[in-house]
């Protein structure tokens, strides 16, 4: 097939520094390129891509100082689409990671054109466009995600992959001991709940945390409890070093508080060994089994979505769970560290993601 990848203009795409949605449409791309498609990346400005066609479209949103939450956002990445628009023809499929950005063009391209919808669809003004264009082809990212957005049409769901390649297996974590927490600074990440579940069982907290504009003050507050001992925070951390740092963690502590559609750093940590410890939101019970690769813990009293191991809920929840990783002697342990890096390898490798694309591919085009 030939195939326009429409990557996002928020970052630039170099190899080993993209994270998220970024390297997630890196990997699809690559992956189809090495299936034996003819690929064409729509890139932002000053991006590179080994042996794959490239397409510029602008300036990213960071080369200009921004994120997706400064104003101007909405309308650069309008103008970025509206740039790229005149070279889409000529493809059999067309495959947007820039969420609900083209469906007001849907009418001017000819090529039929499949949308990831990697995060879009919360807001409300995100809403009003998904109903106002109901007529795209949509990817979820996981049947929660499908469930929850059910404003949004979904015709498929495809899982996120890791480069298990990247992601190197650690049996035993090396010291110093630590739990790891690794997100955007906003609430419903809870690194609040993460420090406070390293404060009632006494372990280090290493928080990695995407630090913007989006949520100051609650970014202050975090950052007020940092004490760089108990407490630490790594602003960035990308490629390797990223793999590194979750292999070497005890537990990854993933205490959402909204349907997060995927949430691509437990596989990146399970690929790597490392359990983990999640609330029972959005695709967690999808990506997690329960005392298998870690535990999961209903959010609260009013909110249970399972019956899992752990019984208690909320903080307190989260705190057994640490608890009951570090009771198990090092042979179990090591059980569920070799558990999480095989459940990756069977169901959310990058070449099982390449795959599922395929297959969604194969079909609209059959349609």
């Amino acid at each position: 097939m030939k195939i326009a990848q429409i990557m996002p203009n928020w970052g630039d795409f170099h190899k080993g520094t993209a994270l998220g949605i970024i390297a997630v449409a890196r990997d699809v791309t690559v992956g189809l390129t090495k299936r034996g498609h003819t690929v064409t990346a729509f890139v932002p400005d000053n991006s590179t891509f080994s042996g794959i066609p490239l397409v510029f479209g602008g300036p990213s949103l960071w080369s200009r100082g921004m994120d997706l939450f400064h104003p101007d956002s909405p309308k650069e990445r309008a103008a970025y689409a509206r740039r790229i628009l005149p070279y889409l023809d000529g493809y059999d499929i067309v495959h947007s990671h820039i969420e609900h950005v083209l469906l007001p063009m849907l009418d001017q391209i000819g090529p039929p054109v499949v949308s990831t919808i990697h995060g879009a669809g919360f807001n409300p003004k995100e809403q009003d466009i998904f109903q106002q264009y109901p007529g795209g082809v949509f990817v979820a990212l996981s049947e929660r995600a499908k469930e929850s957005l059910s404003y949004i049409h979904f015709s498929y769901v495809v899982y996120n992959g890791v480069n298990i390649s990247q992601a190197h297996f650690v049996p035993v974590p090396q010291p110093p001991s630590y739990v790891a927490w690794m997100g955007r600074m906003v609430p419903e990440k809870g690194a609040l709940d993460a420090i406070e579940v390293g404060k009632r069982t006494g372990e280090t907290v290493v928080l990695i945390g995407l630090r913007q504009a989006e949520d100051p003050v609650y970014d202050a507050t975090v950052n007020a409890l940092v004490d760089g001992a108990k407490v630490r925070l790594i602003e960035r951390m990308i490629g390797i070093k990223r793999f590194t740092f979750l292999g070497n963690a005890k537990a990854l502590l993933f205490p959402i508080h909204w349907e997060e559609p995927f949430g691509l750093v437990m596989t990146e940590a399970m690929a790597c060994g490392t359990p983990v410890v999640a609330f029972a939101r959005g695709s967690v019970a999808e990506v997690v089994v329960d005392g298998v690769t870690g535990f999961i813990v209903n959010s609260g009293e009013s909110d249970k979505r399972g019956d899992w191991i752990v019984k208690k809920t909320g903080i307190e929840g989260l705190v057994d769970a640490v608890n009951k990783i570090n009771n198990m002697d090092e042979i179990e342990y090591e059980q569920m560290r070799i558990n999480c890096r095989k459940h990756v390898e069977g169901k959310f490798t990058v070449e099982k993601m390449v795959e599922g694309y395929e297959r969604v591919y194969k079909n609209i085009l059959k349609k």
